[in-house]
């Protein structure tokens, strides 16, 4: 956790709340509590064979005939099992150590008769890599994932999900409605071009929710721009909202260790 990072948000926020005199409706739905700029996702294999099980329980059914119907076949080391999970994430986390943020990228979810992008998780790439290919050999692993994790939305959606990128560890500024941050829609592409890129070369490491997180989610326009005005400390464009106002508050909060 980057000291310097919490304390200069620390600081934003504080300004944030002295600049306030009145409070407008919500605009921005910001539900995940716990989403920080540079979060440590836990996907012990508990946790995912859970989210695999309440899948199941639930009645959800991925039949690969239904995704390659709209795509091309899905790789055997992409397929959704804990094997190919636990390797993707563990390049995720091996690329991120070497690269930081800049060979990494936050991954949204988005049914595309909808506004609303979920947050799903996060790819990381070797610099030889693009982006697009990061995401396109990575295709049905991060699509399935964002349809087990948000069943009710982007389930019915399934082998239609879009997926958009934004800036590694960009979450704050997603809150903030901040407008040099656009989301980038991204493509399955040919099954030559994924192959093209050794699963060695790419990561993902997955979103999982934890005690009743509700999910952090966005409002954006068709080109994956803000849809409301940003959120100003100055108060130059407008002022955040009462439940705007806890919900930064906690994501901040989040990101200072408990005392021992």
């Amino acid at each position: 956790m980057h000291q310097s990072f919490i304390i200069y948000h620390l600081i934003s926020f504080t300004c944030l709340i002295s600049s306030v005199r009145s409070f407008t409706n919500p605009s921005h739905v910001v539900a995940n509590k716990s989403a920080t700029a540079n979060r440590i996702f836990l996907a012990s294999a508990s946790k995912w064979d859970s989210l695999i099980d309440d899948d199941d329980d639930e009645g959800l059914q991925f039949n690969a005939s239904r995704v390659n119907e709209l795509g091309p076949p899905v790789p055997r080391d992409m397929k959704y099992n804990m094997f190919n999970i636990d390797r993707q994430r563990k390049n995720f986390e091996s690329i991120r150590s070497i690269a930081g943020k800049d060979l990494t990228n936050d991954v949204y979810a988005r049914d595309p008769d909808s506004d609303t992008f979920w947050f799903i998780g996060k790819v990381a790439r070797v610099s030889d890599v693009p982006l697009e290919k990061a995401i396109g050999r990575q295709w049905p692993l991060i699509e399935e994932h964002a349809a087990r994790l948000r069943p009710a939305e982007l389930y019915p959606k399934w082998g239609s999900i879009e997926l958009w990128v934004a800036p590694g560890d960009s979450e704050v500024d997603v809150a903030y409605c901040r407008p040099e941050i656009q989301y980038v829609r991204m493509f399955r592409g040919s099954d030559e071009e994924s192959s093209s890129v050794r699963n060695v070369e790419v990561g993902f490491q997955g979103e999982l929710y934890e005690n009743g997180e509700e999910g952090f989610r966005t409002v954006r326009t068709a080109d994956g721009k803000p849809a409301k005005p940003e959120i100003m400390s100055g108060g130059e464009n407008r002022q955040p909202s009462e439940a705007e106002m806890d919900e930064l508050m906690e994501m901040l909060n989040s990101q200072i260790p408990p005392d021992d």
